[in-house]
């Protein structure tokens, strides 16, 4: 053992030299506020949670669903992208009661004209007349297709295109998935 005896003073009085770093001790921030790269992490998912929100992403989000009744669409807003969609005023809008054949990823050639032959008929259907685009799929309540597409019904002078198409032979109804043309 030491044979020099120890002072304990405990009477609250520090050191200059303890005094001074007390003097420049910050107070601790929480740990989740201690690293910038976790503070940026958790701006940018607040950020995608609120445009996820106030875009319709969210299942539980209020949808702000708009139908046009009766609006006459310019040819400038409204293009014909093949027999079961369309693209108005920047949005792609998919018929959601039909399935025509694919023209861009047609798997024969039987495909790919039966697919022109729609999108020529879509095109002359609705060319200039009003129609009535009410938004959602009647079946499943859905918005939007797994492609981002706004599900919607068509319909022109009180007809549905949808079933107009099926019955020219164009289309079929839809099912749930898509089945082969060739």
């Amino acid at each position: 053992m030491n044979k020099r005896p120890r002072l304990i003073v405990n009477n609250g009085n520090q050191s200059p030299w303890r005094q001074h770093l007390e003097k420049r001790r910050k107070p601790r921030r929480p740990w989740y506020l201690r690293r910038a790269w976790l503070q940026a992490t958790l701006a940018v998912v607040a950020a995608i949670v609120i445009f996820s929100y106030y875009t319709g992403d969210f299942d539980n989000a209020p949808q702000t669903a708009v139908s046009f009744t009766n609006q006459m669409i310019g040819r400038q807003q409204l293009y014909v992208i093949d027999g079961d969609t369309i693209h108005y005023n920047g949005e792609r809008i998919r018929i959601a009661n039909i399935d025509t054949p694919e023209i861009t990823q047609a798997k024969c050639d039987s495909e790919l004209k039966r697919g022109l032959e729609a999108k020529a008929f879509l095109k002359e259907l609705i060319d200039g007349r009003p129609l009535i685009i009410n938004r959602g799929d009647p079946h499943t309540g859905r918005m939007t297709d797994q492609y981002g597409r706004t599900l919607a019904l068509v319909s022109t002078g009180g007809r549905d295109v949808g079933t107009i198409l099926v019955q020219r032979r164009l289309a079929r109804p839809w099912t749930g998935r898509r089945m082969p043309w060739c």
